[in-house]
């Protein structure tokens, strides 16, 4: 009777050196899973905002109509989260004659950390991320 006693005794913080040895490998894997899904969604967004774009100076009838429509179109739908600036680029393959050739729309944006846990998966706190989508104009 009393080797029982004894031996629950010894086990009686087993389970708190259990937890604190599992916890933070437990909050990394969930702040990491909530960091990826938040970057995911993100690039998603981006390359939806990019192809919209792309689309809205493909219809354009001169190339100043082409670049309005394409910063226009990403002002409207880039969403309130996205606070730091974003790099578009234009480019014409055929800048001599608009009609003739395609249209690339490159997005670039740093996106800041979710969670502090993570922010070591992050180069400099951020998320580089470019969208690219390109059209034949006309």
């Amino acid at each position: 009777m009393k080797t029982s006693f004894l031996k629950k005794r010894r086990e009686s913080g087993q389970s708190m050196v259990e937890m604190a040895i599992t916890l933070p490998l437990v909050l990394l894997l969930i702040c990491g899973m909530l960091e990826m899904g938040w970057l995911a969604a993100t690039r998603q967004v981006m390359d939806t905002i990019t192809r919209e774009a792309t689309r809205a100076g493909i219809v354009a009838t001169t190339k100043a109509a082409s670049t309005t429509a394409v910063n226009t179109t990403i002002a409207n739908a880039k969403p309130d989260y996205m606070k730091n600036p974003l790099t578009v680029t234009i480019t014409y393959s055929n800048p001599s004659n608009f009609k003739d050739g395609d249209l690339t729309v490159t997005m670039e944006y740093n996106l800041p950390t979710l969670t502090p846990l993570t922010a070591f998966l992050a180069p400099g706190g951020a998320y580089h991320i470019t969208a690219t989508s390109t059209m034949k104009v006309g």
